[in-house]
């Protein structure tokens, strides 16, 4: 085939591609201006229908987030914390499980702090055993099982006991009050 030959046929190939190009592009329906706004907002009353839903729980009916009645989930919830702030290492998560109207609350966070540099990471265990409400107290017991990292060392040191923490209900949710044995914490 010779070079013109060879540039004609390309040339009509590209005129053919170039005049199908905008009789295709003319064949898609261009999107009209009402399908790109929004739909209208629903009437007022069909809003007031939605709100009126939500008042109307019943009132024996609790919400299963409501942190007002000690229960289960609160229990798992506190003990979690605990559990975290000592295996992240975070003093700040540990003692925001902790009320600091706990009798010897300074000296305890102090203990904290210094189990802290003493061990440089913990793996716990935990297994909540009992949890009861006693007067305006939440009450849990469990197992605890703590083995901690000796700094410097490469030495593990596992600690075990039964826990028993006192929860009262703070503006900032269920927090434990009391700890029973709290040299378990050093």
């Amino acid at each position: 085939m010779s070079k013109r030959a060879l540039f004609l046929s390309v040339t009509t190939g590209l005129l053919v591609l170039l005049m199908a190009f905008p009789l295709a592009a003319q064949q898609q329906p261009a999107p009209s201006q009402d399908s790109q706004q929004q739909p209208p907002p629903p009437p007022p009353e069909q809003k007031k229908a939605k709100k009126d839903k939500k008042a109307k729980t019943p009132p024996g009916q609790q919400d299963t987030l409501d942190t007002s009645v000690f229960n289960q989930q609160v229990a798992n919830d506190v003990i979690g914390q605990i559990r975290d702030g000592l295996e992240g290492h975070s003093t700040r998560l540990l003692l925001g499980a902790f009320t600091d109207d706990m009798d010897g609350y300074l000296g305890f966070e102090d203990q904290i702090e210094a189990m802290f540099k003493k061990y440089e990471g913990f793996h716990v265990n935990v297994r909540i055993i009992n949890v009861a409400v006693e007067g305006s107290k939440g009450i849990v017991t469990a197992d605890f099982q703590m083995d901690e990292l000796v700094r410097g060392n490469n030495k593990s040191v596992r600690t075990q006991a039964q826990l028993r923490f006192e929860l009262v209900r703070t503006k900032k949710g269920w927090k434990v009050i009391s700890v029973n044995p709290m040299g378990f914490f050093s």
